[in-house]
């Protein structure tokens, strides 16, 4: 996993035996709350992605103006605002990236509005690694660039 340097594009490609090609997917986590954004970086760490993380949209929005990611996972508040300032931004911006919401509230309204404004999936807080990778995996599925060792 690379947390730190961001890597162009073709230096993350691969290719496989039978000459297709996928890269190694970037994603983004926005998150505030230390706990959680220790708890995806420790998630993803043994997974074939590079992550960046950040703690403000302010600075996702700096992330995503240099470096394009095929999945955000972003808490449901943060110091600067709301979860639903980025997924419209991202979503004017992208129709391809995957957009998560980390609710730690747990109330089922913010989770049918997080669908209904458009987030790929919510995953509740504490986070599981079993929800995470899923929530990748079918991602990945439906993209059909993820790395053949995550969908494994």
């Amino acid at each position: 996993m690379n947390t730190t340097a961001l890597l162009p594009r073709t230096d993350s490609v691969k290719l496989l035996e039978n000459g297709d090609s996928y890269h190694q997917w970037d994603v983004l986590i926005v998150s505030a709350r230390t706990e959680n954004g220790k708890a995806l970086m420790r998630i993803l760490s043994d997974l074939p992605i590079n992550v960046f993380a950040v703690t403000t949209i302010g600075q996702a929005r700096e992330v995503l103006a240099k470096h394009p990611v095929e999945m955000i996972f972003c808490e449901e508040f943060l110091p600067d605002g709301t979860y639903r300032e980025l997924l419209e931004f991202v979503i004017a911006e992208s129709n391809s990236t995957a957009f998560v919401v980390t609710l730690c509230t747990g109330e089922w309204g913010e989770y049918l509005e997080a669908i209904h404004l458009g987030a790929t999936d919510v995953l509740r807080c504490p986070l599981q690694a079993i929800d995470v990778e899923l929530v990748l995996i079918r991602a990945g599925r439906e993209s059909k660039s993820l790395s053949p060792d995550l969908l494994a």
